[in-house]
């Protein structure tokens, strides 16, 4: 079977691969709401999980180990069968730091410099509207999105340092690393032997990662944090970048909301690039984002040039 899934078209390997996702992903569910079934607690909320609103309630502790879950059912153990099947011809390192730790300090200061930018195109996306004949799916995407922003607020509701650990944990490390093995080292791979041009492969990949959540008033910066990590994983020739991109983007967000939520910083810090006025962090954020991956490109091709061809693939 290893062979017969090796062998297939690259599109069907995809295919496969997201579907022993989805069957990982049911048996780790059934192994976490199990116990709360027998318990007596129940799972009714999962109908409705914007409905959750006590950040003490058990339902909010069921939810997050299903993020856990969902991280390693749907992503981690599909990317383990790539691996298995693709030891010689993967493109990208799981893990790869010679030579490479300019390119992540690099891109590290990047991704925090991106910031205003992210949060500017956030706001214009959120404002997109669809035609009068398009209401019902507009008002179910408004509605999505509010039980998704809603559950969000419940998810970093923190009380203590505990809690600042557990959902840098939990919102921060697990997608870093869950994501980007799926996404950046599985998919982008598979689609890249079939549109044979590694921009191509790169954009489809972003716009199915920003498909994938289901946020789609935030399509739009998503869908360009996910070209941005695509281009670190194939210049770099390793997940580690992503990796570490996708760990800072999401943990600043965690501990934005943890200083806000002490008094340490102002709430419109969550925000900047999208407030009145910010039109120019905006910018100064994109043309860093940009100098920031121009740096990565010119410093990949010289590590190229001194390594050998399979250290890092063009693919």
């Amino acid at each position: 079977m290893r062979e017969a899934l090796k062998n297939a078209h690259p599109l069907v390997q995809l295919s496969a691969l997201v579907l022993i996702g989805f069957v990982s992903l049911f048996i780790f569910l059934g192994a976490v709401m199990i116990p709360f079934v027998f318990s007596g607690t129940g799972i009714g909320f999962l109908s409705n999980p914007g409905s959750v609103s006590d950040p003490n309630d058990s339902a909010v502790l069921v939810l997050k180990l299903m993020q856990i879950m969902q991280a390693l059912g749907l992503f981690v153990i599909p990317y383990l069968v790539y691996r298995s099947i693709h030891k010689q011809d993967n493109p990208y390192a799981l893990v790869s730091i010679n030579g490479r730790l300019g390119m992540i300090l690099v891109f590290s200061l990047t991704i925090v410099s991106a910031l205003p930018m992210i949060n500017f195109l956030a706001e214009w996306n959120s404002g997109l509207t669809l035609p009068e004949s398009m209401s019902g799916l507009y008002d179910w995407i408004r509605g999505m999105e509010a039980d998704a922003e809603a559950l969000i607020r419940i998810f970093l509701s923190m009380d203590s340092v505990d809690d600042l650990i557990f959902n840098l944990i939990l919102i921060a490390f697990i997608p870093a690393v869950a994501e980007e093995v799926f996404f950046r080292g599985t998919m982008q791979p598979l689609i890249l032997k079939v549109v044979k041009n590694y921009h191509v492969a790169i954009w489809i990949t972003a716009f199915l990662f920003s498909f994938f959540h289901m946020q789609f008033l935030g399509f739009v910066p998503r869908m360009i944090l996910g070209a941005v990590f695509g281009y670190a994983a194939h210049w770099s020739g390793t997940l580690l970048l992503p990796m570490v991109g996708h760990l800072i983007n999401n943990g600043l967000a965690v501990l934005i909301t943890w200083y806000i939520g002490i008094d340490a910083i102002e709430e419109s810090v969550e925000t900047i690039g999208a407030n009145e006025g910010d039109a120019l962090f905006a910018v100064l954020s994109s043309t860093v984002l940009i100098a920031g991956l121009t740096a990565i490109y010119f410093t990949s091709q010289r590590l190229k040039r001194k390594a050998p061809e399979t250290e890092v693939s063009e693919a």
